[in-house]
């Protein structure tokens, strides 16, 4: 026996009603581009490279007469632009460092200009502090724990930080 995968009627009802199948919506109405607009690209495309062809057969015309105007008149060699192409802007992302390879200013600096606060453990040798990096001076730092204490440090005493991860 074969399997027919048509769509069939439903077999029986206890109420037959009329059945109407559904007709499926899709897109009746579709856009596609003039020949007119493609010719007109063609023609463009036909210019351009006819007028690149010109400026070629020009360059090479002057190079064959150059060398007759060197020998009569000893001029000094024009200098050819040379085209000077434009970077890409994603060649000039540098990439961004680890926070453990960067320093420790480099961390402080990393910290405060962020968007979100990140927790930190700020290690001191004999005493660590775990919070949020609230202010920096050049000469001590300002700390609020997980407690709601504000606590300060001088920057001489700070070994380490160590990135928590988010609250």
């Amino acid at each position: 026996m074969e399997k027919n995968k048509e769509k069939r009627e439903p077999l029986m009802y206890i109420h037959q009603p009329e059945f109407v199948w559904p007709e499926p919506v899709m897109q009746r109405v579709y856009h596609t581009k003039n020949e007119s607009q493609k010719a007109e690209k063609n023609s463009k495309n036909q210019i351009y490279e006819e007028t690149k062809k010109e400026k070629l057969a020009e360059e090479t015309n002057q190079h064959v007469k150059e060398p007759e105007q060197v020998q009569k008149k000893k001029e000094p060699p024009k200098e050819e632009k040379k085209e000077v192409r434009e970077r890409p802007a994603w060649m000039d992302i540098q990439p961004v460092k680890r926070f453990q390879d960067m320093k420790m200013d480099e961390k402080l600096q990393h910290l405060m200009t962020q968007f979100t606060t990140l927790p930190c453990l700020f290690d001191c040798g004999e005493q660590s502090h775990k919070g949020i990096l609230r202010e920096v001076s050049p000469t001590q730092i300002q700390v609020r724990t997980f407690k709601g204490d504000i606590v300060t440090i001088e920057r001489q005493d700070l070994k380490r930080i160590k990135l928590l991860g988010p609250l």
